[in-house]
């Protein structure tokens, strides 16, 4: 019993010790995987039980860009998640304005239904989706792969702006109505600029989903309409593990940039809520 006690009593002295341990573990763990795909990248001759590539190179970027049609791609998977972002954030405004500022029977299982398609195995729902696209001939079509990325796009925005909405202050929206202002007037120049922080952040998670969508895509694209995801899967599946990898860092760039262009926008901390207190 003494003996744990002490035991006990080192771990507490410990415990700050323990805490950056478990930290750095934890960071290591998120982040070596994306130092080995880059390191991947630029190393040539990197086999065996190498820690690290005996030689840099840019080659296998270049392959990437010029075999693989890089360019294209990269312009089929913004044009993609563009109309995926638009469609959802049409939906997710009067969706979101209706959960949040009204009171709907059957609230939550409503929700329920719409996060749906994110619950569900996404092999099971991009099935479904197939089968009605090939009839509907909307396979092949960047309409067609937006169409099928905004079931999961949207509930994303949806749950942003309704938190957004319920967190309007109700004072603002009256003292608008006191000086005049129409339903209209008053949601063009009272609401969206107050939304509008929830807005971005609900884009940016709409675009993120639709850019990385993998699933979908597959059951959905064509050869004019091959994405990043799906390229980069071909090329893993063909053995190219290097122009794969380059292609996996030129995936990651693009979301990190319009997260670190949104963030010098918009406070981090109003991303996701309302205005309470204005």
């Amino acid at each position: 019993m003494t003996v744990l006690r002490q035991y006990l009593q080192a771990l507490w002295r410990a415990r700050k010790s323990l805490v950056y341990v478990f930290l750095l573990c934890f960071s290591l763990l998120i982040y070596m995987p994306f130092l080995m795909i880059l390191l991947k990248s630029v190393g040539r001759g990197w086999f065996g039980r190498l820690w690290l590539p005996p030689e840099l190179t840019t080659h296998w970027y270049r392959f990437a860009v010029e075999v693989t049609n890089i360019p294209e791609i990269s312009k089929n998977t913004l044009i993609i998640a563009g109309l995926a972002v638009i469609m959802s954030t049409l939906i997710g405004i009067p969706t979101g304005w209706a959960f949040g500022r009204r009171k709907i029977p059957g609230k939550e299982l409503l929700m329920s239904m719409i996060l749906l398609p994110r619950m569900i195995p996404p092999i099971a729902y991009g099935l479904g989706v197939a089968q009605i696209f090939y009839r509907t001939h909307l396979i092949n079509t960047h309409f067609g792969v937006a169409l099928a990325h905004v079931a999961v796009c949207a509930p994303y925005a949806i749950l942003v702006l309704s938190t957004t909405f319920e967190g309007l202050d109700e004072r603002v929206l009256e003292a608008s109505a006191v000086c005049g202002a129409n339903p209209w007037r008053t949601f063009l120049h009272v609401i969206v600029p107050l939304i509008l922080p929830g807005i971005l952040s609900s884009m940016i998670f709409t675009f993120t989903t639709s850019y990385n969508e993998f699933t979908l895509t597959l059951m959905t694209y064509g050869k004019d309409t091959v994405t990043l995801p799906v390229r980069t899967y071909i090329a893993l599946g063909e053995g190219y593990w290097e122009v794969t990898s380059a292609m996996s860092i030129l995936l990651v760039i693009p979301s990190l940039l319009v997260l670190f262009l949104i963030q010098r926008q918009v406070a981090p901390e109003k991303l996701v809520g309302g205005f309470k207190g204005v």
